[in-house]
């Protein structure tokens, strides 16, 4: 079995290529031990023989390459900490997973040392880890050529053109998701007169947050609906960014997908506001991605999406 690991905002999902999938919101699984996080890793995806766990963790600008995770030095990071919710959850799970004996690679962020188009190292970090899962399962099953937004928790939205990553917009840079949001006028003040952190601010500069709500499920009808109608626009003008950059590299009609928990309800709107076809992703997309890269390096694949697989 070939499994693959999104470490997302909220949750921690575990897949198979083939689809099957199970998530464990990171608060429980800050509570759980190792033993427990492997067995029920083991019997929601239905089996105990592992071939290969392709993992991702938090940011991964420690990384240019796909490495074994006993390689990785500081699990994959530059500074432990960063920028997004540090609840333990995510480390529990990596631990649980080097100690577990399953042979696992550790996937890289993209990041102002990876190789991309160079105009977007002006920013220190473009997407996490998981995203380029996200990537390689769009670009395994659907497209060699496309812009993906995952607009959720936060917004990240990255291209690949001709089966390599070019780019990526981070979610402290542009746009806002409904929990974080990169640093407006105000949050600057907030931080400068010490109310708060930068991460702090981080966290709670998205749509929802702004409007006092911890979910879409505590929104009155209006209120949702205004919600997803700011995430539908911000999304729509950050994949557009992206493709300026992609009519620069010669390659003007990529395929656009969307992802994140609301993404079938945000892909009707972001289409109008393009004037494209933008097809959703299913929440799992991420992690069957990186399973997806697992089972082909497993297999013998040097390169995933540019990067190079040092195994």
């Amino acid at each position: 079995m070939f499994i693959g690991v999104d470490h997302g905002t909220t949750a921690i999902r575990f897949a198979t290529p083939e689809g099957r999938c199970w998530d464990l919101a990171r608060q429980e699984a800050s509570h759980l031990s190792a033993e427990d996080i492997v067995e029920r890793i083991a019997q929601n995806l239905g089996h105990d023989i592992v071939d290969l766990v392709a993992l991702s963790y938090s940011m991964g600008d420690g990384l240019t390459r796909i490495v074994r995770l006993q390689d990785a030095p500081n699990r994959g990071l530059v500074r432990l900490d960063g920028a997004g919710q540090h609840v333990g959850g995510g480390t529990k799970v990596f631990e649980a997973i080097k100690a577990s004996g399953w042979p696992a690679i550790l996937l890289p962020g993209i990041h102002r040392a990876s190789d991309i188009d160079p105009r977007l190292k002006v920013f220190s970090h473009g997407m996490s880890p998981e995203k380029v899962g996200l990537a390689y399962g769009v670009f395994r099953g659907k497209s060699n050529s496309f812009i993906v937004c995952d607009a959720s928790s936060n917004t990240v939205t990255f291209a690949v053109l001709q089966g390599k990553i070019v780019g990526a917009i981070d979610a402290p840079i542009f746009a806002p998701g409904l929990m974080q949001g990169p640093l407006d006028v105000e949050a600057i003040r907030g931080v400068d007169s010490g109310k708060m952190t930068a991460n702090q601010a981080f966290n709670c500069g998205g749509i929802l947050s702004k409007m006092g709500r911890a979910n879409l499920e505590q929104c009155l009808p209006e209120e949702e609906r205004v919600a997803l109608e700011s995430l539908s626009l911000f999304a729509a003008m950050e994949i557009n960014a992206l493709l300026v950059l992609c009519r620069d590299w010669g390659e003007p009609n990529p395929d656009i997908f969307l992802a994140g928990s609301p993404a079938a309800k945000l892909s009707p709107r972001v289409c109008e506001l393009l004037g494209r076809v933008v097809w959703p992703l299913d929440r799992c997309a991420a992690a069957v991605g990186c399973a997806w890269i697992a089972k082909d390096v497993f297999n013998g694949s040097k390169s995933i999406l540019g990067l190079e697989v040092e195994i």
